[in-house]
């Protein structure tokens, strides 16, 4: 019996061992690696990642929200696990009993996890979160020396770190060295007034790489650790960690001017052979890439055709006459890349590979 009838990913681990050195030869041994695991590890499977990835390469795990950062307790992993979206008042109690590093923007949220560490009786571990030039979270560079101030002698909380993130520093770099600029002017504010920090991240997977004066203590890599490297930051030897394969499960001739698929927005040009595959929107394969996507098959590529379904998408094998039901396709891997369907998709590398539903399996490999 086939363990993956239908549609499945492969995640090959050591492919992640091999980006997180590669990274760490860009960086140097002196600053660390926090990687970012938040959506399921970019739907590669939070915990199996996260615990190979800490005894390969990884010092720390990063995740959206307090909840991602209790399941990762919950598995058992005890290395530092840093919180990067905002938190509620509500969730400071949790974040501190689960040991989550936090980021904060105000002082209402600073004298929450200050209450929750008295009341847990560990103190909450917090990181200054400044807006550089994102305007999505943190305090105003104006703002930060006051606010550092006023929450460093907060009982039951540490300040142990201040961070910021970048816009664009994968294709940008006139903005990215203003928010440099006004990084590097505050962290100078903050060392003239006696002002000191365990942890200085300004630096995610390209401002890893291509801003060396923002590194700081340690860089928060996401997509990179995963293979994916739409601008060549690591010239061509970053490895895709997922592979994503869907099966032949039907397979009809068309004739030429025939539709296909819902609303009838494919016509066959000539006669055809149309290849259905066992994967659809409700596995997370974009219906974006209705008419514009392609599989492997065989080695060859087939064009999607018609809409994406639900369940179930087609492609033209016309030009693959060996193609036949039971067939693996490549959805991703190979030639097929994530950056390649983001553009076909009009959205990022990112949206790709997180959008994977979770009936969609994993099939983890590791090293020998």
């Amino acid at each position: 019996m086939q363990p993956y009838p239908r549609t499945w990913v492969d995640i090959d681990l050591p492919a992640m061992a091999h980006n997180l050195g590669l990274v760490k030869q860009a960086i140097g041994p002196s600053v660390q690696i926090s990687l970012v695991v938040k959506a399921d590890a970019y739907g590669h499977g939070l915990v199996p990642v996260t615990r190979y990835a800490l005894r390969h390469g990884a010092d720390w795990a990063a995740v959206a929200t307090v909840q991602e950062g209790i399941a990762l307790r919950d598995a058992g992993v005890e290395s530092p696990i840093m919180v990067l979206s905002p938190i509620l008042e509500i969730e400071a109690e949790q974040a501190v009993f689960y040991r989550l590093d936090t980021l904060f923007e105000d002082l209402r949220t600073a004298r929450a996890l200050s209450d929750a560490g008295q009341s847990v009786g560990v103190p909450a571990r917090a990181h200054l979160k400044v807006d550089t030039g994102l305007h999505r979270f943190g305090c105003s560079p104006e703002e930060a020396l006051a606010l550092c101030q006023a929450v460093d002698g907060l009982p039951g909380l540490r300040l142990v770190g201040v961070a910021q993130h970048f816009a664009d520093s994968s294709r940008n770099d006139e903005y990215t060295r203003l928010q440099e600029e006004r990084w590097l002017a505050l962290l100078r504010e903050l060392r003239e007034a006696g002002l000191s920090f365990e942890h200085v991240h300004a630096s995610n997977s390209a401002g890893s790489v291509r801003y060396p004066e923002s590194r700081g203590t340690l860089v928060r890599v996401g997509i990179l650790g995963y293979g994916i490297d739409p601008v060549g930051l690591l010239g061509g030897q970053a490895r895709p960690v997922m592979r994503w394969t869907a099966r032949v499960t039907a397979l009809r001739e068309v004739r030429a001017g025939e539709p296909v698929g819902y609303c009838l927005t494919f016509r066959s040009s000539r006669p055809s052979r149309i290849a259905t595959l066992g994967v659809g929107y409700g596995d997370g394969y974009p219906r974006t890439l209705s008419n514009r996507g392609y599989v492997e098959l065989h080695g060859q590529r087939a064009p999607v055709v018609g809409l994406v379904c639900m369940d179930q998408t087609m492609v033209d094998v016309t030009d693959i006459p060996e193609a036949k039901i039971g067939d693996e396709a490549l959805l991703l891997g190979g030639s097929v890349r994530a950056e390649d369907l983001a553009v076909a998709s009009d959205t990022n590398s990112h949206e790709i590979v997180t959008r994977l539903m979770s009936r969609v399996s994993r099939r983890y490999h590791y090293n020998p």
